[in-house]
Parts: structure tokens; sequence; C-alpha cells
């Protein structure tokens, strides 16, 4: 299966510091790209859910909220593992620009390796 994706992503296991839908308890980021990101959940949010989240990149001490959608869940039961995708909604330019510099390292990381 091709992936349609337009940005890439980098792996990632970063904890979710917080989530205004109540779901962050158990909820990490598996990838992220500039647009967008995939948790890990076993309560997934429903497709066009919005919310804010809070996070935290490695290596770096600011706090970033950020507004997302869901645009795709999968089950517990029909995959592993289960969660939601993502697509950035509201995002600070300054963000934005410090999420572009931790992708692209540590996609260049993965190649490297």
């Amino acid at each position: 299966m091709k992936d349609s994706r337009k940005t890439a992503r980098a792996s990632i296991n970063l904890k979710l510091l917080s989530c205004d839908s109540g779901n962050g308890a158990d909820a990490y980021v598996v990838n992220i790209s500039t647009c967008g990101m995939f948790i890990k959940t076993n309560r997934p949010l429903p497709i066009d859910a919005v919310f804010a989240f809070t996070l935290q990149l490695p290596d770096d001490s600011e706090i970033m909220t950020i507004d997302g959608r869901v645009v795709w869940t999968k089950s517990v039961g029909n995959a592993s593992p289960a969660g939601m995708g993502i697509e950035f909604t509201n995002i600070l330019p300054a963000h934005q620009k410090k999420l572009a510099a931790f992708v692209e390292r540590h996609i260049n990381q993965e190649k490297d390796n």
C-alpha cells in the first residue's frame, strides 16, 4: 500500500502532557510531522473530534499547546497499536518552526542508522 502522506514523519515515543478531551493519561505520540501525528491510545476519540493538547519535545524546555482534529482511528480490537491520526489545525508559527527542525533531525538520524 502506498503511503499518501504529504510530509515525512519522525518516529518517536513522546507522552502527551495533557489533552483537553481528558484522553491524555494513556496517550503517546509515536510519529509526528509538521502537520500531524499518530497518538497511540486505547481510547481514540471519534473522527472529526477537535481538541487541544500540550506536548514537550525532547531537549526543549518549552511546552507547546496545539489544536488538532481526529482524521482517522484504529480501534483496540482491530489494530496494533490502537490510536488516532491527528491533523494540526492551529499551531503557533514558532512552534511549527521548532517542530519542522525536530522532524528533520529525527528523519536524518533514522536514515543514518
